[in-house]
């Protein structure tokens, strides 16, 4: 019986694909990677390239990623129709997502319209923030505290609330509102906690324990999260 498979790619790097992801991309008949651009290219689909039958349908489609929700909706429910449609023909379908699937990703608004449409399998991924955690030996939580991961696109307050009241806090969206992100490590004298790491596992990685440098803002990408952890001092 044909299958819906959304599919996390990990961070970045190629290698951190679960086994479990690996034999599904190499059995699907039809792929669907996400562009931010129209005719742009993917990322998702460049770290799972190296696993794809040659017999793969690939289809790219564009996501736009504005605030317009009327646009997002209508590509939404586009994809989730033509999925539905290659599904029921008979045909294993797959949909990659960078990072994993249910945090913070497009694909949970495609996979919201496909359940109880057709059968529906996620895959889990690395999420960046994990694989930066490990890769710079840097704790996250231990024994009974709690881990806060929030975009730095939500409200400002919210954000001063978690820098005040919890230890570990993972800050991802940083990039368009980086200085501010700064200003408020400084006010709660996290600056010395937090370690910020762009284009996480990928060729272009960069880590930064210094957050006060002023000209930080020029050199991280849009693919930059900031880890922070009060029992932790960076360097």
């Amino acid at each position: 019986m044909a299958k819906f498979y959304g599919i996390g790619t990990g961070p970045g790097d190629s290698s951190l694909l679960t086994v479990k992801a690996v034999e599904t991309l190499k059995n699907l008949d039809v792929l669907y990677t996400p562009e931010a651009k129209k005719g742009g290219e993917s990322l998702a689909l460049s770290i799972v390239s190296k696993y794809l039958p040659e017999s793969l349908e690939i289809k790219s489609r564009h996501f736009p990623m504005n605030f317009e929700s009327g646009e997002k909706i209508l590509a939404w429910d586009k994809v989730a129709q033509e999925i539905i449609e290659d599904v029921k023909e008979g045909k294993d379908v797959g949909f990659i997502t960078l990072g994993d699937p249910m945090i913070y990703s497009t694909y949970v608004y495609v996979m919201e319209r496909l359940i109880g449409e057709v059968d529906v399998e996620t895959i889990p991924g690395i999420s960046s923030f994990s694989n930066i955690a490990s890769n710079q030996n840097f704790p996250l939580v231990m024994d009974k505290e709690p881990l806060i991961i929030m975009p730095c696109t939500i409200e400002e307050e919210k954000i001063d609330y978690a820098l005040r009241n919890y230890s570990s806090i993972v800050l991802m969206k940083v990039y368009k509102n980086f200085k501010n992100i700064v200003q408020k490590l400084e006010e709660n004298n996290l600056i010395d906690n937090a370690i910020l790491v762009s284009n996480s596992s990928q060729d272009s990685e960069a880590v930064y324990t210094d957050l006060r440098d002023i000209h930080l803002e020029e050199k991280i990408s849009y693919f930059s999260t900031i880890l922070v952890n009060k029992e932790n001092k960076v360097g």
